[in-house]
């Protein structure tokens, strides 16, 4: 009879076992099943919570992205693609992860649009030098913004700094930095400067020193506007480094989509 009873038990046990582990919590960039299409490796960000107020509400939150400065390439990703060494590549680019960089913005509910214009492949056909490429895409982009309304603009670009200054290891795990220019010439600048700073306080409060901040340009050398004029919601992101690879990256871009659903949709609720 003892022993039927502990039978009894077990066979309850086993029963009750699947329903218990689907109730458990599980981070929002893990996803089951994962799509085929394309086949990235999905990584979960830490869930610290926000704490600077909301910029904005809108639902859905829609968002643009572009890439001035499109065949900025980083060199573990050439190499595993073409084995070569190059920090520009027409092929392997930051422009070619645009489908990447879509995957983790859906997973937190981001609608994007990505602004179809290779700007330096522009560049090459009109014979336009490398620092008149913010003056070839501010046609394309305004043209874009005129169209309809987005709640973030994002120019995405690498930086040139070596993986010493890009590259973060925390707990085990392997980051590429992102930093934030701002144009600081040109009238608005404090709303792009407002966005910036949002952001980047919200991924330093999720993965301390994954964001080294702010950097404000203006004066000789420098463009001092990027564009940041069109929108008063824009962000230049310098994501990564010439040096990061491709795990590095989309660990770094989980992190982003995260902090921006947080940042600027989370709070507005």
């Amino acid at each position: 009879m003892q022993k039927l009873k502990r039978f009894s038990l077990l066979l309850l046990f086993l029963f009750t076992l699947p329903i218990a582990i689907g109730q458990l919590p599980f981070p929002n960039n893990e996803v089951s099943p994962k799509p085929k299409e394309p086949a990235h490796v999905v990584f979960a960000a830490s869930q610290a919570p926000a704490q600077q107020p909301a910029i904005q509400s809108t639902d859905p939150f829609h968002v643009l992205l572009f890439y001035t400065h499109s065949h900025e390439s980083y060199k573990p990703v050439v190499a595993q693609s073409k084995g070569l060494q190059a920090v520009y590549d027409e092929q392997t680019n930051i422009y070619s992860m645009q489908e990447m960089m879509q995957y983790y913005f859906n997973l937190n509910q981001i609608t994007t649009t990505v602004m179809d214009f290779d700007a330096m492949t522009e560049m090459k056909t009109t014979g336009a030098a490398f620092h008149q490429a913010y003056d070839v895409v501010r046609p394309v982009l305004k043209e874009k913004l005129s169209q309809q309304p987005f709640d973030l603009v994002i120019d995405f670009h690498r930086d040139s700094a070596p993986s010493s200054v890009t590259t973060l290891e925390l707990n085990g795990e392997r980051y590429a930095k992102v930093a934030f220019v701002v144009g600081a010439e040109h009238a608005g600048y404090s709303s792009n400067l407002a966005y910036a700073t949002a952001l980047s306080e919200q991924l330093n409060r999720m993965v301390p020193g994954i964001s080294r901040g702010i950097m404000k340009k203006q004066g000789k050398g420098v463009d001092g506007v990027y564009n940041q004029d069109l929108s008063p919601e824009m962000l230049l992101i310098e994501f990564g480094g010439i040096d990061n690879n491709d795990e590095e990256l989309q660990r770094t871009m989980a992190v982003l989509a995260q902090a921006i659903q947080k940042a600027f949709i989370e709070m507005a609720v």
